[in-house]
């Protein structure tokens, strides 16, 4: 019988490899999916040793942060970006007429690249990839940046603190920097459902994992990143301006949480 295993292969199980060792009803197979391959990432250019920046002086960076992603410093304390890798076994003996079939030994260690797949919520074949860390980080530190300058912008407006927004709304209706609205709180959050999901499934499509961070075209419309010699240094600029927004928020989510005061109520305390 195990003469017979012959290589052959299936569409959808890829190819099984004949053991080159004869062993009685053992074989070596490796299962693959065909997937659509995504367009490698563009090299980045990699600082010197000496050259290397880190996020705390004389701080020692993991071997998978090696500089190359911009905005890199070497902070992975908990690991969490590490490459996964997988233990390939060899399938167990089934051979009927043995009296006792032996378990598949360990033929190696298999480490899967990152890929990004066309499918609408999940596009990265590895949910912990260094690739998917970075682009979640982007998004966040955009959105903070946002939501950091909305509190304030608001407040100072009206006089209302952000996290007592949604109250002013259900009593009074909704209403932007005080002016009403015309639609419901309901169909705004129906609108804001409906148009979010459709940008998320559109941007999931995208298989450039570079597209994917700086789109360009309408989302660069002063056209800044078009010479690249101040690309990279945008990217910087931008890196640092989202994770010191993220910081600020969560102190701002903690000032009112404590205190129950928004951030500019809270620095007016100062001055009493």
């Amino acid at each position: 019988m195990a003469t017979a295993a012959a290589a052959t292969s299936s569409y959808f199980f890829g190819t099984r490899i004949a053991d080159p060792k004869p062993s009685l009803g053992r074989f070596r197979a490796r299962f693959s999916f065909r997937l659509k391959k995504s367009p490698p990432p563009k090299p980045a250019k990699k600082r010197l040793d000496g050259e290397r920046l880190v996020w705390f002086p004389g701080a020692e960076p993991p071997e998978w942060l090696d500089g190359t992603m911009v905005g890199d410093r070497g902070f992975d304390p908990f690991g969490l970006g590490k490459p996964a890798e997988y233990l390939q076994f060899e399938l167990d003996s089934l051979d009927q007429n043995l009296a006792k079939n032996l378990a598949g030994d360990v033929i190696g260690v298999r480490v899967d690249p990152t890929e990004v797949k066309p499918t609408p919520f999940q596009p990265y074949s590895e949910v912990f990839g260094l690739q998917r860390f970075r682009e979640c980080e982007l998004i966040h530190g955009r959105w903070a940046m946002l939501g950091t300058l909305g509190a304030i912008a608001v407040e100072a407006l009206t006089g209302v603190a952000w996290q007592d927004a949604g109250k002013v709304e259900l009593v009074e209706g909704s209403s932007y920097l005080g002016l009403p609205l015309p639609f419901s709180l309901t169909t705004l959050i129906w609108i804001e459902v409906i148009v979010i999901g459709y940008i998320e499934i559109q941007r999931n499509a995208e298989l450039d994992p570079e597209k994917r961070l700086y789109p360009g075209g309408y989302f660069d419309p002063l056209g800044l990143a078009s010479d690249p010699a101040k690309k990279e240094d945008l990217q910087l600029a931008e890196i640092k301006h989202a994770r010191l927004a993220m910081i600020a928020f969560l102190i701002f989510g903690l000032q009112a949480a404590f205190t129950g005061k928004g951030p500019i109520a809270f620095v007016a305390t100062f001055n009493k």
